[in-house]
């Protein structure tokens, strides 16, 4: 079923045409544009065109003929396609379609993660469990539909793979861990034109790239361990160059014949598929994989492969089981230029120049530029090639942006933008030097790459799309106070005598809390049998909290410039009026000092179990249970040796950079203990059932908080050594800044966002002040 909204007045054809990036990282994924008069200055205030909310998604936007199209999630199991007018953000059409049931997938993931493409006339869309659709690009109306097998990921990664449109042909690679292909669709009716089988192939989301050499064109695709080149015709494959890595996330760029590829694939040369497997899937860490352990779509494979029919399979038999015998690529780093147009075998033939550089992402695609390579990773790392020979042009320099980068970079008019997913877009200038032009703030998440065309650029956030031009006065900023989602469960703190104190005197506990929340957290204690709440009389306001602008973990507050308190009085009243027809005991609430790190929020296991298993299913709660026992581990040392290790105040983390001595021998056993419990959360939300897994993931991102945390106190304490200072610094910076980033990925009430907010007071901007001086 889909609804097509159509503006009547705006349907007419257009005559005069402007450029157009029809496609993921435009015309064949160059991610180059031959626009100019971009602004030089812009941010969520200035030179913003027009904002348009369309919903959850991370697909690019895609323009063609004076339109913008994008996808997005508007409903639990509804999907929507947009046409928009390219000038004015106005909407021309909205399609929505129901997507059935949806798959488990992996955050930042988001359903509608696969970008469009359009030759004009319509608009190719991709969705998992569909397969592909086409819309006509004027009116909407659905034109076709080409049903496919949903991907199935054997650690949940979840689709992202996109489609082309070249010479009235669709051209769609699903490469996922049990039945991978490259299919080609006739662009009017929607008929198979072909369908070659990748079966050596494990998941992957390179896009397909098309290559003139040697007097033809090849539809070329990077995948586990080979880059390949088919007939765009008849798929057969025409040659392969054996030289790639395991996990292949990024996609290829072309260039007069020659093709580029930069990858990272987790791992090293010795390193298989079983170490990622045994990890993530083998839950009792037995170093065996069950059946029960592996995801259901695999059962059928892991039946053929349980040769003796004992129900496990063994670190010796998971990589014959789960990965081509031919094709056993490993991990590593590779930048690498091939020449096209081969025919075979060309690994040793075509090859021009091959680095093993610790610098390629695993997820953002290399740029080709002016004979320039540019690379860009997580952490705000830049590097750049000659195109020409491999020779290194800068290597890992910082661009003065921390955090996660997922989008690819893009260039236009002598400039190339790389986007954060923490919001801001770092524009630099092309030339054989790294030069910094500026760094702009958009104000929300960005993991889809922007685009460009006719002097604009578009930024496709999480939940909208900014159209960015020259003379633009903007939409202004949002105002509103971060979103309450639904706390679903946490319990901080439980006390032996089950009597519940969420007073801080600060921003962490119920004096920062909505009307909302406290309804909620009251619900929550109830259910974990809790008699008593401890209340103040008064609650005393808070100064507000700076949370825009260069804020880690900005997303948790929605937009929000400040972070404060609101009529504490009335709440707290509320609170003793709810929690007495609930019937809990009151007593008097002293200030009780909250940590910022996890604590062990169960007495017991089969309390935990009680609570956990009835909505996560058999084996969360074991998992959950051993994660809180490391925990506790930690902080019986914290305890022993320094009872001030995450109590929010001034000196928090410089105390650790002024104190003397060496890094102590405890604090590593404690980061050990965190890392252990992160792991075993993360083990627990695999198992989980799909609804659930908000409980465990919280936990888990919340461990991979204090994983950075402790990160940055270890880091301090080497800056201790002048030798060493600077270094030291800016990697304890980056470590606090992913800390709160990862802690915002999981965020959920105002006792979450206070921390974040009190950690970017007390911890992040002190650390960058010092850091400047």
């Amino acid at each position: 079923m889909y609804r097509s909204i159509i503006a009547p007045l705006l349907l007419a054809s257009l005559t005069l045409y402007a450029e157009d990036w029809p496609q993921f990282r435009g015309g064949n994924a160059t991610g180059v544009s031959s626009s100019k008069a971009l602004p030089g200055e812009f941010s969520a205030e200035k030179n913003i065109a027009w904002k348009v909310k369309v919903g959850d998604g991370i697909g690019s936007a895609v323009i063609k003929n004076d339109r913008v199209f994008v996808t997005a999630m508007v409903g639990d199991s509804k999907a929507a396609v947009y046409g928009l007018d390219a000038a004015s953000g106005r909407q021309l059409w909205r399609t929505e379609f129901e997507t059935g049931t949806l798959p488990r997938i992996t955050p930042p993931n988001s359903h509608a993660s696969s970008t469009p493409a359009t030759d004009g006339d319509r608009v190719y869309v991709h969705f998992s469990t569909i397969g592909l659709l086409a819309f006509d690009s004027a009116t909407g109306t659905e034109a076709w539909r080409y049903s496919m097998p949903r991907p199935a990921y054997l650690m949940d990664w979840g689709a992202a793979s996109s489609p082309i449109v070249h010479d009235g042909t669709v051209f769609f690679c699903q490469d996922d861990d049990l039945a991978p292909f490259l299919v080609a669709v006739d662009a009017k009716t929607g008929q198979e034109k072909w369908k070659t089988l990748r079966k050596d192939m494990l998941a992957g989301y390179a896009l397909p790239v098309l290559c003139e050499a040697n007097g033809r064109t090849d539809l070329v695709i990077a995948g586990s361990g080979k880059l390949k080149g088919y007939d765009p015709a008849t798929g057969k494959e025409l040659w392969t160059c054996n030289t790639l890595l395991r996990t292949i996330m990024t996609s290829p760029v072309v260039h007069e014949g020659i093709i580029y590829m930069a990858v990272q694939s987790y791992g090293d040369s010795s390193r298989t598929l079983k170490h990622a497997l045994l990890e993530w899937l083998d839950t009792n860490q037995d170093k065996m994989l069950s059946r029960d352990e592996t995801p259901k779509e695999f059962h059928e494979r892991f039946d053929e492969s349980d040769k003796n029919k004992d129900k496990v399979i063994g670190p010796d038999e998971i990589d014959a089981a789960f990965q081509s015998p031919d094709n056993m690529a490993a991990g590593g780093n590779i930048i690498q230029a091939i020449r096209g147009g081969g025919h075979g075998d060309v690994t040793r033939t075509h090859v021009l120049w091959n680095l093993d550089h610790k610098t390629p992402s695993n997820l953002s695609s290399p740029l080709f530029y002016n004979n320039r390579l540019y690379l860009v990773k997580s952490g705000g790392m830049s590097s750049c090639y000659d195109a020409k020979d491999g020779r290194t042009l800068w290597d890992r320099s910082r661009i003065g942006n921390f955090g996660d980068h997922f989008a690819s970079p893009i260039a236009a008019d002598g400039r190339v933008y790389i986007a954060g997913k923490n919001g801001f877009i770092v524009v630099l200038e092309d030339g054989p030097e790294l030069k910094v032009l500026g760094k702009h703030d958009i104000g929300e998440e960005i993991i889809a790459t922007p685009s460009i065309a006719d002097g604009r650029l578009f930024i496709r956030t999480r939940e909208n799309l900014f159209c960015v031009a020259n003379g633009a006065s903007g939409p202004g900023l949002v105002t509103a106070t971060g979103s309450t989602q639904s706390l679903e469960i946490v319990s901080r703190p439980v006390s032996d005598s089950r009597i519940w104190n969420g007073y801080t005197g600060n921003a962490m506990g119920q004096e920062s809390w909505s009307d909302l929340e406290l309804d909620q957290r009251l619900e929550q204690l109830k259910r974990l049998n809790y008699a008593a709440i401890a209340i103040p009389t008064a609650i005393a306001p808070f100064a507000p909290i700076r949370v825009d602008g260069d804020t880690a973990g900005r997303k948790a507050f929605g937009g929000a410039r400040t972070f404060e308190n609101a009529d504490v009085a009335a709440i707290t009243a509320r609170l003793r009026e709810k929690a007495a027809k609930l019937g809990f005991e009151i007593v008097e609430a002293k200030p009780t000092p909250m940590s910022v790190l996890p604590h062990l929020e169960f007495s017991d296991e089969k309390s935990l179990s009680d609570f956990v298993t009835p909505m996560c299913g058999e084996g969360v709660a074991e998992r959950m249970w051993l994660g809180f026992q490391e925990i506790a581990k930690a902080n019986e040392l914290i305890a022993k040796h320094d009872p001030r290790l995450g109590l929010p105040a001034p000196e928090m983390l410089t105390r650790h950079l002024e104190s003397p001595g060496a890094l102590p021998d405890w604090l590593t056993q404690v980061k050990t203990h965190y890392l252990n419990a992160m792991n075993e959360m993360y083990r627990a939300n695999t198992r989980a059932r799909e609804g659930s897994r908000s409980l465990t993931l919280y936990h888990a991102k919340k461990l991979e908080f204090t994983f950075h945390f402790v990160s940055c106190i270890e880091n301090l304490y080497k800056a201790h050594d002048p030798a060493a200072r600077s270094e030291s610094l800016i990697a304890a910076v980056e470590s606090i800044y992913n800390a709160l980033n990862s802690y915002a990925d999981a965020a959920r009430d105002s006792g979450d966002r206070g921390a974040i907010a009190l950690l970017n007071e007390h911890g992040y901007r002190v650390l960058t002040r010092i850091k400047a001086e």
